[in-house]
């Protein structure tokens, strides 16, 4: 499976592929308490040079997440400045297990922003891109795609399409294997 994009300081903020019948963050916390442990640390990222940082938000199940905003994707941001990950490190520790959603749980709207991620990558650069399967998967055999993306493919259309899809992106190579 080659995962493009990942969570930030091994952390799965918001935009990774989830969603599912595990108990969702509000059956142990209040959502307004955990919305705002989550706007703390929004507020430490900023203080701290992550001035860029979106607002925290719960989705309708009550996950905690940090969707980006206006084509600034934050994790690859938070990645270059352990500094800053260091400083907020103690109010990410507050977070109760059930805060995110699970990384292997996809949601309905999941599936949705994956299938306009595929439509922008397609309009930027790699038209035979596929819509994903229902489990969130790009499968490339059958395609013109079958064995594999160039790294350059990839780096021209995922700037443009990061502010649909900031999650990992889990693609099938020719032999159906994952990538």
């Amino acid at each position: 499976m080659l995962a493009v994009g990942a969570g930030a300081a091994g952390c799965d903020r918001g935009g990774s592929a989830s969603g599912g019948s595990s108990p969702s963050a509000s059956a142990s916390v209040g959502r307004q308490q955990l919305l705002a442990l989550g706007q703390e640390w929004v507020q430490c990222l900023r203080d701290h040079g992550l001035t860029r940082m979106p607002d925290a938000d719960l989705t309708s199940d009550g996950y905690l997440q940090f969707p980006p905003q206006g084509g600034y994707n934050w994790k690859d941001d938070l990645r270059t400045r352990p500094q800053v990950i260091d400083a907020c490190k103690s109010i990410e520790d507050r977070y109760p297990p059930t805060a995110f959603r699970p990384k292997d749980q996809l949601s309905a709207d999941d599936l949705r922003k994956l299938g306009e991620y595929a439509k922008c990558v397609r309009e930027h650069g790699i038209p035979d891109f596929p819509d994903p399967n229902a489990a969130g998967e790009f499968d490339l055999t059958g395609t013109p795609l079958a064995n594999g993306i160039t790294p350059e493919q990839m780096n021209a259309a995922q700037p443009a399409c990061r502010h649909i899809w900031s999650g990992d992106l889990r693609i099938l190579d020719n032999g159906g294997g994952k990538k």
